[in-house]
């Protein structure tokens, strides 16, 4: 993208220039609550960052002491990498580990013959990840579960003490999406799940509809009567509405899983809800 391009595009952005120069500076030196910098999108990949810590921040409340945070789709890994980053500012913030998990086939996007896939945008074999580069640089910061994900994801299961809090789903197909959207038959995952979908939106030669994609296995999960004996679902997340409007908030969705044991659990305690006259 050059130089035009970007001030274009700053310029369309539906927030003021001021808050952008606010954030730019914030990001290079991050001062305050990490809270606090999330509230003002002034953190890399704020959708990443929102997810892992609103689920950390579930998770201490229901006296957890660890969570899991997981990516579908690696790829070159920047993704991972910046979730790791994130991981380690919440950890010390809210005083609870965050157990980073990335799922890949590693050899990129598999054969297919699903037009739901959108098979015109995406060539087989994109976005292959060099294993040896990324692992170097994660040094053990995060774990990689690689392999066909119909199949890991079935196999794996969360450490036991690190419940399932957020879900980054970047597998471009409609197919491997419903794969990985198994993830949600596991046991150790918490009540109220956190997701981010890469693919909710794009670009013209995306050229997303509700029948395709993200979008069309978030509405087969949704339509699945075998999710019945969990009460589950996933939502748009609406936390958004009222605010001011920025791209990635339409990514957000949440997992409920109304059948959970720990479902109705008051998360503020027992201190109670109050409105004073004035």
């Amino acid at each position: 993208m050059n130089l035009l391009d970007r001030w274009v595009r700053t310029a369309l952005w539906p927030v003021p220039i001021r808050t952008l120069i606010l954030r730019k500076l914030l990001r290079r030196w991050p001062v305050g609550s990490f809270q606090t910098r999330l509230a003002l999108s002034a953190v890399d990949r704020p959708a990443n960052a929102w997810c892992t810590y609103y689920a950390a921040w579930e998770a201490r409340a229901l006296g957890y002491k660890a969570v899991t945070v997981i990516e579908f789709g690696v790829a070159g890994g920047t993704g991972l990498l910046n979730l790791c980053k994130h991981k380690r500012e919440i950890q010390r913030e809210l005083g609870i580990e965050v157990v980073v998990v990335g799922f890949d086939s590693g050899t990129g996007l598999p054969p297919s013959n699903d037009s739901r896939d959108l098979l015109y945008f995406w060539p087989p074999g994109s976005f292959v990840m060099d294993r040896a580069a990324l692992e170097k640089r994660l040094a053990g910061q995060a774990s990689l579960v690689l392999g066909d994900v119909t199949n890991t994801v079935e196999s794996w299961q969360p450490r036991e003490d690190a419940p399932i809090g957020a879900i980054i789903f970047d597998l471009d197909f409609y197919t491997s999406t419903m794969a990985a959207l198994r993830i949600f038959n596991q046991a150790n995952i918490l009540p109220r799940v956190w997701c981010y979908f890469d693919d909710i939106r794009g670009y013209p030669g995306n050229a997303y509809t509700d029948r395709i994609g993200e979008r069309e296995a978030i509405k087969q999960f949704n339509c699945d009567p075998r999710r019945q004996a969990l009460n589950d679902h996933l939502s748009p997340a609406y936390v958004f509405k009222g605010l001011p409007a920025e791209p990635w908030h339409q990514d957000i969705y949440l997992y409920h899983r109304l059948g959970h044991p720990q479902y109705d659990i008051c998360l503020s305690g027992e201190e109670k809800h109050q409105l004073h006259l004035d």
